[in-house]
């Protein structure tokens, strides 16, 4: 529900009113659905102050100077890329000055310019060579996967690719995802059919996700879809696991935390503790304050059970 309010909060905030979020883009969409992928360098983007990206409103060029191009030919080194700064709800795609992404592309239909598929999905930025390693390996893995004919060998070898995806760090919501949905707020907005891929998952793939979840850190959205396929033989585990998050979880993720130790231990104590952090008001300028007084009690109660 937060995640609800706070988008209708961006809403209110700017001139315009904008439509709601568009349907999750994963890798594997973005991969099928674009005409090019392509690593760039990239120019002339939004302008920053401070932390924050600010947009302009209005029609926006990047330019892009490609490193390489793994889908598609171009047979160009620089290519400008239009979008729409300003918007908020969906978000636009992201070129930060300076900055490496991986691009999904499609043509204009007029003029010389490209667009981006899936607007803030398609430009991913990379903030570091193992990050940009990791994308380009699965990207390049999933094109020679679409050339395989047999439906079933070919099947197959996504739901391993996506296993793949979900255990690094820097690509495990684009498998994660695509595996459990159901662990991530924005399937509320996915209006796809889930091909549930889940359903076709081995013992010793199921292990390798169970082993790739218990060896974070921190959770966040992606470590939650992977929270959703723990065995129920992992499930103390996974309540600990849970359980030392919360404590620190920020104001919008520790609802979903909550939520998932329930489902692990149905309890009415427990219940009743996350409905009063529910009702906290999200225009309650206490609120995180509140939240975290609740947390608290929320653990002690549970680590008892």
């Amino acid at each position: 529900m937060k995640h609800l309010l706070l988008l209708l909060f961006l809403q209110c905030i700017t001139k315009t009113v904008f439509a709601w979020p568009i349907e999750p883009q994963t890798l594997r969409k973005l991969i099928e659905s674009s005409a090019y992928i392509v690593i760039a360098k990239v120019e002339n983007p939004a302008p920053r102050s401070g932390n924050m990206i600010y947009y302009d409103s209005g029609d926006t060029l990047a330019d892009l100077y490609i490193t390489e191009t793994l889908k598609g030919d171009l047979n160009a080194n620089h290519i400008q890329v239009f979008y729409e700064a300003g918007m908020v709800c969906p978000a636009p795609p992201i070129y930060l000055n300076q900055s490496t992404v991986v691009a999904f592309l499609y043509k204009n239909e007029t003029g010389s310019t490209f667009s981006t598929q899936g607007l803030s999905y398609g430009s991913k930025v990379m903030l570091s060579e193992a990050a940009l390693s990791a994308y380009r390996t699965r990207i390049i893995e999933y094109l020679e996967i679409l050339k395989v004919a047999n439906p079933h060998q070919r099947n197959a070898a996504t739901v391993e690719w996506l296993v793949k995806c979900s255990e690094n760090k820097f690509t495990r919501w684009e498998g994660a995802y695509e595996l459990s949905r159901k662990g991530n707020f924005m399937s509320h907005y996915d209006r796809s059919t889930d091909p549930q891929f889940y359903k076709h998952l081995s013992k010793s793939q199921l292990q390798r996700l169970d082993a790739a979840f218990f060896a974070t850190d921190t959770i966040g959205y992606s470590e939650l879809c992977l929270a959703k396929l723990i065995s129920k033989q992992s499930y103390k585990r996974l309540k600990s696991h849970l359980l030392y998050n919360l404590a620190f979880a920020d104001y919008y993720l520790a609802e979903d935390i909550m939520r998932m130790i329930i489902d692990i231990d149905l309890s009415k104590e427990l219940m009743s503790i996350y409905e009063e952090a529910r009702n906290i008001s999200y225009d309650d300028k206490d609120k995180e304050a509140k939240q975290k007084i609740i947390i608290a009690k929320f653990i002690s109660v549970a680590s008892q059970k």
